[in-house]
């Protein structure tokens, strides 16, 4: 990770000596743009996904019923292969990137 790291600022580096100042600021302004935009766009999509995790709390308090995060139905005992849907139906989320 370390010599990737090195990579990366050996090349910036390269990147400023052969244009001017401003287009290599210019160019890593857009790519730190870019990166932003689409790990906001991620993040919000995530929240999103967790409908019913906001919720779930007080109807169960209310209710006295066990709800389920994944589909907002009464909780109940999973077969292996239902188990197995939704954990391939898992989003793909940045922190699993950086984990």
């Amino acid at each position: 990770m370390k010599d990737v790291f090195v990579l990366l600022n050996n090349n910036i580096r390269e990147l400023f000596r052969q244009t001017s100042f401003w287009i290599g600021v210019i160019i890593v302004l857009q790519i730190l743009m870019i990166w932003l935009i689409i790990y906001v766009y991620l993040e919000l999509s995530d929240s999103n996904y967790h409908f019913y995790m906001n919720t779930k709390t007080s109807m169960e308090s209310i209710h006295h019923v066990k709800i389920d995060k994944y589909d907002g139905s009464f909780e109940r005992e999973l077969s292996t292969e239902e188990k197995l849907i939704r954990k391939q139906n898992q989003r793909w989320h940045l922190r699993k990137l950086f984990k």
